[in-house]
Order: C-alpha cells, then structure tokens, then sequence
C-alpha cells in the first residue's frame, strides 16, 4: 500500500528525471476519497491516508522547468466507482473541455469564459468554491496575474475588488491559463481536472469585426480517467476530442517513457517501463 505522501513523493522523484526539471511549483496535493474534498488539501508523513482501490483519489501537481511552468490535476477510481462518481466526473469534464474548446474575441473576459467550463455542473445542480482559471508564470509563479477566469463561485457581489480586476482583464494571445472546474461532495469525494492552455489565434468562417478570434491551445498530454467517464454523457464533439486527445498522450507520453528507459541507471528500468505502458494503452483506449 501507498500513502498519499508517498504517492507526492514519487511524482516528484518521476518528475525530477524529466528534461530542464529544476523541481515542484507548489506541494503536490495527493488525495483519496474524503480528503479529496478538500480544495487544498496537504498529506504529511505519518498522518494521511492509504491509497485504495474503491475511492476518488485527486491529484493537483506541478513543476518548475528552465522553459516553463506546470500546474496539472488529474482525479483517478484504480476500482469501480459509484454512479454518482462518474456523474459527477463526467459534468466536470464536459467543463473541462467545453473551455478548452471555445472560440471568442480578443479582449474577451474571464468573467465571460466562466459559464463555459461552470454550465455543464449547473445542469446538476453542481458548483465549486474556488475559480476556473489563473494566469501561469513561465519559471515563475504557478499563480500569477493579470487575467483570470472565474466569479461563478458566489454572489457577484461578494467577489473582492481583486479578484474583479482578475476576472475582467481581457484575455489576449499569448495568455498563458489553468482550466481547472472541479467538484467536491463533503465527506465523500472530490474532482478536480486541470490543464495548462496558451491562447492562440483562432481562425473562424467569417472571422467579422475588428478584434481576431482566440482560442487555447491545450498543453496538459495527460490521460483522463476511463473508469470514470459516462460516455452516453458525452457530446459528440467532446468524445471525439478526447479520442484523438488520448492518441497524443499515447505518442508524447511514450516518447518520454522511452527517452528515460534509454537512460537507465537503476535496477527494474524496463519492469517499470513495461508497467507504465501498459496503464498508458490501457487509459487511452476510447471509453
């Protein structure tokens, strides 16, 4: 058995073996079942819980590069979860993607993008208490202004001067984002699926008006949990990303299994090759 420290540990160590890592850009936050549900949740040597097989475990973690800066969640069943899991998952994901897919004007606002990624939990009656989207330093702070997506987690009017300026600077080309939706079930569970985006220029069928159309540029190849999605949920257009999404996966992220195996240096090197393969194939295989 693994603890949630020790699974920190080793996403670290893993990721310490990756080209210009320098190291974490926050504390990774490793979280089974009710912990989960605590947005920040920090597992501590000798006081945190197992990883099991038959609960939600969320996993928020990022790392410092000499080209950039990582911020990634991804929630996890190693089991069979619960029809409400995979609900609940399920709308996070449409979210997810529904931001990650979008099309808008220059200068558009957070504050606009934000009923994008919060729609499809509404539709469940589901919300969250934190914002969608930060803006990412590159090898500097994983938090970093001036644009933000977010406001849906409360009354307008109790959103702070701050956080109003965040969410209502105008997204431009070359903003560099976390789309992050989650879902947390007190007690219970806790989802959460975040990605890196750089918003990019969109070319559009009429492309009308003065200002050019923006969209993201997904940067996060890594897989979503099979286990946990509920195809019939799925638009046609989100499973057909998420298809082709997962056969980069496979390609970058093997790549990068490879370049480390070559490598070498330690005992159990093509054990531990052979096992990552496998769970690779296995979680990009269309659901």
């Amino acid at each position: 058995p693994v603890t949630e420290a020790e699974g920190a540990d080793e996403i670290g160590r893993r990721r310490m073996a990756m080209e210009g890592c320098v190291g974490d850009s926050f504390p990774t936050i490793s979280s089974i079942g009710p912990n989960a549900a605590v947005i920040h949740y920090h597992a501590t040597h000798g006081a945190c819980s197992l990883i099991d097989r038959e609960s939600v475990y969320l996993c928020d973690t990022g790392g410092q590069y000499l080209d950039g800066t990582t911020d990634v969640t991804r929630t996890l069943h190693f089991g069979s979860p619960t029809a409400d899991e995979r609900r609940a998952y399920t709308r996070v994901l449409q979210g997810h993607l529904d931001l990650a897919l979008a099309t808008f004007p220059s200068g558009t606002s957070g504050l606009m993008l934000e009923c994008v990624a919060r729609a499809p939990g509404w539709r469940d009656g589901m919300n969250f208490l934190h914002g969608t989207g930060h803006g990412i330093g590159a090898y500097l702070n994983v938090h970093e202004g001036p644009a933000g997506i977010g406001g849906g987690a409360t009354d307008i009017g109790q959103v702070s001067e701050a956080r109003r300026r965040m969410y209502l600077y105008p997204i431009e080309a070359g903003h560099y984002l976390s789309d992050e939706p989650g879902f947390y079930l007190e007690g219970k569970f806790g989802i959460r699926i975040e990605a890196d985006l750089i918003v990019v220029e969109q070319p559009t069928h009429f492309a009308w008006g003065s200002r050019p159309y923006l969209g993201f540029r997904y940067c996060s190849p890594v897989p979503f949990c099979r286990a946990l999605i509920e195809v019939e949920l799925l638009e046609p257009r989100q499973r057909e990303w998420v298809d082709a999404f997962h056969v980069r996966c496979r390609d970058e992220v093997n790549a990068e299994l490879l370049r480390r195996a070559a490598a070498g240096g330690k005992d159990g090197v093509e054990e531990d090759l052979a096992r990552s393969q496998a769970w690779l194939w296995r979680e990009t295989q269309p659901p």
